[in-house]
């Protein structure tokens, strides 16, 4: 009887290793599809905000040039040169 458990133990190892390597690798698989859907909404979400900041800092930019272009910074600037 011990001998029968061998013989089917030896026939159908392979078989379940083959089973298994399949489940680990379509699992990996699914796990990384699941992380790249991850870090694409993560980027997405990091370029939003980047834009925003691009556009703070563009409308800062905007007002320092209005500042440094005012005749009475001009003026203020003169005075002090002399």
């Amino acid at each position: 009887m011990f001998e029968l458990f061998l013989v089917m133990m030896a026939l159908t190892s392979p078989i379940l290793i083959i089973i298994f390597v399949r489940n680990y690798f379509n699992y990996k698989s699914e796990v990384n599809q699941k992380i790249l859907a991850l870090q694409k909404d993560s980027d997405t979400e990091a370029v939003i905000t980047m834009q925003e900041k691009v556009e703070v800092l563009v409308a800062r930019v905007i007002v320092l040039e209005k500042i440094v272009t005012d005749s009475k910074f001009d003026l203020g600037q003169q005075i002090n040169q002399l």
